[in-house]
């Protein structure tokens, strides 16, 4: 009894200890993505200097410069117009929530949309599979910019023969939603399509699958039960590649559509050091944590229960 419970006391302390150095290990790897944030900003804006003397003293100054006024961002202010100035965070949250809004919406219909694809393809024949795939392969060969303006036109020319607007094409004043969501998911469906495929493929070869088949189970059982789990492991070990495909696309999305996102902002307001610090880093924390929490997710489907 009593070697069962320093067993256990064993347990517990190797999990805290385990956890502290992982804590520790994600708390100093945000510290360095922000000071390298902080340091590659700063070079942008000090490099034409960088064969002079003066450079180093320069940089050195710049850095301390941005650094304080990082310290106190409640101070940074942000010219609206000629007589009106605002601080940052309350020009900055309106076009930050609507690119949050977007990027979440887009990411979830593209693992919903490119997991069930995949999973329904699967299904088929393998003669119809391979006409899927070959479609697939084309759409994911198509430049982003001629699909968005493919689509753009598309719906342009069918307001100008039926007068019926099936959505607004471009933002303005009001913020637009359902294009952009549409648009800018198509491409990361496709790669989350792919990858899954792959991973169903290597699973199907698995002894575990064979033993299903054997005890009766159909191939949808199979799919369901068995092979849809472990191939979420490899999506949600993904998110992070997902979530920045999407902001590549968005980069575009946001200027060819006119909206008012985060990333037109940031483009407006590229002058400012202390301005394109605050909206990069603030697109950087939510990403470092949904990376950890997929892949903490894909450590729980597996059946893991250490930390990253």
């Amino acid at each position: 009894m009593n070697s069962g419970t320093k067993i256990s006391n064993f347990d517990k302390r190797d999990r805290l200890i385990t956890t502290l150095l992982t804590m520790s290990r994600i708390f100093a790897e945000i510290v360095m993505t922000i000071l390298f944030i902080i340091f590659i900003i700063v070079f942008a804006k000090t490099y034409f200097l960088l064969f002079t003397p003066q450079w180093f003293s320069v940089f050195i100054y710049r850095l301390n410069e941005l650094l304080i006024r990082l310290i106190h961002f409640e101070e940074i202010r942000i010219r609206i117009s000629e007589y009106k100035n605002l601080g940052i965070m309350e020009v900055i949250l309106e076009p930050y929530r609507y690119t949050a809004v977007l990027i979440s919406c887009i990411l979830f219909l593209s693992i919903l949309t490119g997991v069930l694809l995949a999973f329904f393809v699967s299904l088929l024949p393998e003669r119809w599979q391979s006409i899927v795939h070959k479609f697939i392969f084309f759409i994911e060969s198509l430049p982003d910019v001629v699909l968005i303006f493919s689509i753009q036109l598309f719906i342009i020319w069918v307001y100008k023969k039926s007068a019926v607007l099936l959505v607004n094409p471009i933002g303005g004043p009001d913020d637009v939603y359902l294009l952009p969501i549409l648009v800018t998911s198509i491409l990361p469906s496709v790669i989350l399509f792919q990858m899954t495929a792959m991973a169903m493929e290597e699973e199907r070869n698995k002894a575990y699958v064979d033993f299903s088949y054997s005890k009766g189970l159909s191939k949808g059982a199979v799919l369901a039960s068995h092979i849809f789990r472990n191939v979420c492991v490899t999506v949600f070990s993904k998110i992070q590649f997902i979530l920045w495909f999407i902001i590549s696309n968005l980069l575009i999305i946001e200027n060819l559509f006119n909206m008012n996102g985060l990333f037109r902002f940031i483009y407006k307001n590229l002058h400012s050091s202390e301005v394109l610090a605050v909206c990069l880093l603030m697109i950087f924390l939510p990403l470092y944590f949904a990376d950890y929490i997929g892949k903490w997710a894909a450590n729980r489907l597996a059946g893991e229960r250490s930390l990253l």
